[in-house]
């Protein structure tokens, strides 16, 4: 059966909530909690929990939806508090056994954090995909990302609407009267606060969830589920797990390729392997099942998964490995040197005829890599310089964040951005999107607290601005990344620009002057890369057809182009 209501909070206020339930007997309960439609999840988002033998709960944060509430501007602590309190609502109705888990994508699995912060006693698990945090999201590598915006803008003027609209159809009588009113106020709009705030400042730290304060506080069994491919979120999932959740005995890390939005998706379009795997986490801790789910490692990683048709029903992967610990302990982070004549190589440059230095033209250059279509128009070559490792002679696994160092120069300006990309290119020519990473130059100080052996992690406390003419050592990370370069095949980096046009939640207005920016290659100057390699570990399926899998878009290319400037 189906219930529309509010359940009171202890302030007075009222959540707006939908559940879904059979008609008798007592249940374990799925909780989605998010500032979008979740109070009015339709029938096709619950079922398959329902099948599963669960109740289904959806409620919106307070001041979202037709929820009610005060807020100063969203991701306040109110809605963990207020979260929690729905969490004991639902342990103490009669068709609840009292064990609570919580589910969702994107803010829906943010808010867990905060919820399981506050230790409500009968929430059991929390399972979140695609976990986003604060300034790092919004302004990836200091620079604000226009879909971003586009986010903030929508989430609070369009998602909500069309939540609200489908709850008053489905009975709701309340929600005119509530929206608009002093029972429902966000005091400051999330999208006016984020550009205000164009550093990492007091106001991002205080709705970061990665801290002692609220990760940190988190008890109980977790699940961090994260994309490849949905770059920010994959990061800061595993940086959570494996540095701020010390009181959290029983947590996984699922990490597997795709996007945003598509990995954690609830309902019909809930891809297999990552529904399994929350299902079964669920049914482990939530329902109390004795399935074995205690007893796997740490991490899991789907290698090379993709969903035949465009079914995710159908998702399937290559191949799976589990890991005691993230980072993988046996991983080697091997040093690769760029040179001057575009190549990636072992050995340190010296006095030789690899010195030197190569330009490029800022800011013309960018990859496109939303869509095959988008990345089947090669960016400006001049704008951009490419650098290819040589043929591989047997696999190379990759597993963990690349790190590049650059010695660069600007010749005119006071600031640059870089993106870089990291692609495999295969013995056909064809060119496999696998990752990228973004830094604004004037923000490359290093927080040495927070980074460590397989990520750099930057401050963005304040702008060290350029001089043109002088060398500076850029050092950044590139985000973490599970492929096999297979034997024969090559890894390409490119050096680039940022670019306004949307690729997978990615663009960003370039920075500074047009300018000619150099990378510098020699034994004073190494520029380089830190790949993270499996020792001996290789491909064990056959590589999905380029260009089917989500986010990895792939193009052909009939020659290497080194891109760049003449220097000579």
């Amino acid at each position: 059966m189906r219930e529309i209501d509010y359940v009171t909070m202890q302030d007075g206020m009222r959540v707006a909530y939908i559940c879904y339930r059979p008609r008798s007997d007592r249940h374990p309960t799925v909780f989605l909690y998010s500032p979008y439609e979740a109070s009015a999840t339709r029938f096709e988002i619950a079922k398959p929990f329902l099948d599963a033998g669960y109740a289904f709960v959806g409620a919106n944060f307070p001041a979202t939806g037709c929820s009610e509430g005060v807020l100063e501007t969203w991701f306040d602590r109110k809605e963990g508090i207020y979260g929690a309190e729905v969490v004991e609502w639902i342990a103490n109705q009669p068709w609840s056994n009292g064990d609570v888990g919580m589910i969702g994508n994107s803010s829906a699995a943010s808010v867990q954090m905060w919820v399981a912060a506050e230790q409500p006693p009968h929430l059991r698990a929390i399972v979140g995909a695609g976990m986003f945090d604060a300034y790092e999201w919004i302004y990836q590598g200091g620079m604000l990302q226009v879909y971003c915006l586009k986010w903030a803008f929508t989430s609070q003027f369009v998602d909500q609407a069309s939540g609200v609209s489908d709850r008053i159809k489905a009975g709701d009588t309340e929600c005119s009267a509530i929206r608009g009113s002093d029972r429902q106020l966000v005091k400051r709009s999330f999208y006016d606060e984020i550009r205000k705030h164009p550093l990492n400042d007091e106001w991002w730290d205080s709705i970061y969830l990665a801290r002692e304060e609220v990760a940190g506080k988190i008890q109980v069994p977790t699940m961090l589920i994260g994309a490849w491919q949905d770059r920010y979120a994959v990061r800061e999932s595993a940086r959570v797990m494996t540095q701020l959740m010390p009181n959290v005995e029983h947590k996984r890390l699922v990490l597997i390729d795709g996007d945003h939005s598509g990995t954690g998706a609830l309902g019909f379009q809930a891809p297999r392997l990552v529904n399994d795997e929350r299902m079964k986490f669920l049914d482990r801790w939530v329902k109390g099942i004795n399935n074995g789910a205690e007893e796997e490692p740490a991490v899991t990683v789907y290698w090379e998964a993709w969903e035949p048709d465009g079914d995710p029903k159908k998702q399937v992967a290559g191949w799976v490995t589990h890991h005691k610990a993230w980072p993988e302990p046996t991983v080697e982070r091997r040093r690769y040197y760029l040179t001057v004549d575009a190549r990636i190589l072992p050995d340190k440059p010296g006095a030789s005829l690899y010195d030197g230095q190569r330009a490029y033209l800022y800011p013309t250059g960018a990859e496109l890599y939303g869509t095959n279509e988008q990345f089947s128009a090669k960016p400006y070559q001049q704008g951009v310089l490419n650098y290819r490792t040589d043929v591989a002679v047997s696999d190379m696994t990759l597993l963990g964040s690349p790190q590049v160092t650059l010695y660069l120069s600007i010749d005119d300006g006071d600031d640059t951005d870089l993106e870089l990309t990291l692609k495999d290119v295969g013995p056909d020519g064809n060119v496999l999107f696998l990752q990228s990473g973004q830094l604004r130059a004037s923000l490359r100080a290093i927080d040495e607290q927070r980074t460590s052996s397989d990520e750099i992690v930057h401050l963005f406390r304040k702008r060290e601005k350029l001089e043109p003419g002088c060398i500076y050592d850029i050092r950044m990370s590139i985000s973490p990344i599970g492929h096999v370069v297979r034997k024969g095949h090559c890894l390409e980096l490119t050096v680039g620009a940022p670019n306004p046009i949307i690729k997978q939640s990615i663009g960003s207005f370039p920075i500074g002057s047009a300018s000619i920016n150099r990378v510098y290659h020699s034994e004073k100057y190494p520029s380089s890369i830190v790949l993270p390699v499996v020792p001996g570990a290789k491909a064990e399926a056959p590589a999905p057809e380029r260009g089917i899998q989500r986010a990895k878009p792939c193009r052909k290319e009939t020659e290497f182009e080194p891109g760049g400037l003449p220097t000579g």
